[in-house]
């Protein structure tokens, strides 16, 4: 037993001669790691950064309120149908305002719109200068602007016989200038669309190398026929179309 306990306390000597005793920092540090492990973090907005949003999405949502109330009153604005006023010049007074009639006067009529006579024989008036007032300046517009008043297929004959007579070329060798004088424009009786031209075209030219003037007395008979498209810039705002045009020479 002595030697038992002897070697006992050999062995365990070295063991207790290792060990060292903990200090006060080292547990103070272990308590604060595991303190740290089991604490949780919280974050908060600053308060001045959520106004300043919260004021940017309402200048945000109230400007795209303004639009879209802009664009409404846009498409209202095109798409309504725009004032109509009437004024009759002679007195100042307004006749109309939209459908709203406010009397009329012996100068201004208000009724619905329909083509007569005076609209026929101003389209023949039209249509009868552009061919006989020969302006060497404008011949070729003037020209288009006839054959414009007729029907296509009207036009398209009266272009190849102007091509086969050789009338342009004529008029151009010879430097044509010509001015009509309309003496008298009257309806047919038997048809309302058929009217009749009286004047006079006075021509002056060149031939060989001499200054000529001729005067003619024509006679010219229109066919009117009414246009499919209604008032349109080509027939002059009359509803019209030249069909036909019939030449006499008077004298």
């Amino acid at each position: 037993m002595t030697e038992q306990t002897s070697m006992n306390e050999v062995w365990e000597a070295p063991q207790l001669a290792n060990r060292q005793p903990r200090g006060e920092d080292d547990l103070q540090k272990t308590n604060a790691e595991s303190a740290g492990s089991t604490q949780r973090m919280v974050i908060y907005r600053d308060p001045a950064d959520v106004r300043t949003n919260f004021q940017l999405l309402t200048a945000l949502l109230i400007i795209l309120c303004l639009f879209t109330l802009s664009a409404l009153g846009n498409a209202w604005q095109y798409w309504r149908r725009p004032d109509r006023i009437v004024v009759d010049r002679s007195s100042g007074r307004v006749l109309m305002i939209n459908n709203r009639e406010f009397g009329e006067t012996d100068a201004v009529k208000m009724m619905p719109d329909r083509v007569g006579d005076a609209d026929k024989k101003y389209l023949v008036g039209e249509y009868v200068r552009l061919l006989y007032a020969v302006n060497p300046a404008t011949r070729a517009t003037d020209l288009k602007a006839a054959l414009e008043m007729m029907l296509p297929q009207s036009a398209a004959k009266f272009a190849a016989y102007l091509k086969e007579q050789h009338i342009l070329e004529k008029q151009r060798a010879e430097s044509w200038q010509a001015i009509w004088s309309a003496q008298d424009v009257s309806t047919d009786r038997l048809d309302p669309f058929t009217l009749r031209v009286i004047g006079k075209q006075e021509i002056t030219k060149i031939i060989n190398n001499s200054s000529l003037q001729e005067t003619k007395q024509l006679q010219l008979t229109v066919k009117l026929v009414a246009d499919p498209e209604g008032r349109n810039d080509a027939n002059r705002r009359t509803g019209f179309l030249v069909a036909a045009i019939d030449y006499k020479e008077l004298n």
